[in-house]
């Protein structure tokens, strides 16, 4: 949510949390940055999910995450819950331009709950992105527009290993494999060092190279690549542009410390230091910026 309205965008959260403090908190969070909370669903049944890092200092001097602590459970949703969760966005659908499902595989995105909200979306023209949990089995993202995994998450889902030099013909036939499967109109992986790889159906798979960077903490990348991909899209980029902006977002997040918010002029300023796109790209770049500040005055 929070890389979203980073972006520029209007947001509105719908997922499930516990009747405790620690959903009382995320809610409010969320208000204070003018997100609309309203599809969060509590149920007593189930904690809010908790991410405790234990940080350390690398060499004395930076802080480096030793390791995790989750509070949480992974049992699937109530049916109850599920209505309740899918009732949110209905309520919401005539209103978004675009639907993200981040699933972490906390049991809240079930089969049942993913084909549902995919299903009501198209129904609606709303197209539907989808950054997938570490499963072997994609069949419940059926017929979203687009997916986007990482390495070891499209090797799991396919049963193929990516190409260790990034090779396009065979990471391209992954990513045609993924597309086919699912139905969606465009498969993207990410591909850590190697950058981005793109596959529109029916169109040749297009490598988007990344810079060298200094990885930092990788935590809170494929989110920011999520949101950016849709973002772009929602606002008339092409499926290459979009790919670049992304790429760009999640090559500076992971040069940061934790979950950092990168706002798109962050990003547009790395585009035109990278020389990415031709003109022609950089100008449609340019018009999202300008539409981005034009909503921040009237908002």
């Amino acid at each position: 949510s929070m890389d979203l309205v980073a972006l520029g965008a209007s947001v509105v959260a719908i997922g499930v949390t516990g009747q405790d403090a620690e959903g009382r908190l995320l809610k409010g969070a969320l208000e204070r940055e003018r997100v609309d909370a309203s599809g969060l669903v509590e149920d007593a049944s189930r904690p809010t999910t908790v991410k405790r890092n234990l940080i350390g200092l690398a060499q004395t001097r930076h802080p480096q995450k030793m390791f995790r602590v989750d509070y949480e459970t992974r049992d699937p949703l109530s049916a109850e819950t599920a209505a309740a969760l899918l009732g949110g966005l209905e309520r919401v659908l005539g209103q978004i331009d675009v639907l993200c499902i981040e699933d972490y595989n906390k049991g809240v995105c079930t089969p049942g709950v993913c084909q549902r909200a995919i299903a009501m979306a198209r129904d609606a023209g709303v197209p539907v992105f989808v950054d997938p949990a570490a499963i072997g089995d994609y069949s419940k993202y059926r017929g979203c527009t687009a997916i986007t995994p990482n390495r070891v998450e499209a090797e799991r889902a396919t049963g193929l290993p990516t190409h260790e030099s990034a090779d396009l013909a065979h990471n391209g036939a992954l990513a045609a494999r993924l597309a086919e499967r699912l139905e969606c109109e465009a498969a993207v992986l990410t591909l850590d060092r190697h950058g981005a790889l793109l596959l529109e159906r029916g169109r040749d798979a297009v490598a988007v190279p990344t810079v060298a960077r200094e990885v930092y903490d990788v935590t809170g990348a494929g989110d920011i690549f999520l949101a950016a991909l849709a973002a772009g899209r929602a606002n008339a980029l092409s499926w290459p542009n979009a790919v670049r902006l992304a790429n760009a977002a999640a090559g500076l997040e992971v040069e940061v410390f934790g979950v950092v918010p990168i706002p798109l002029e962050k990003i547009h300023h790395q585009l035109i230091l990278q020389h990415v796109g031709d003109d022609r790209g950089l100008r449609s770049l340019d018009r999202l910026l300008v539409e981005v500040r034009a909503r921040r005055r009237s908002g």
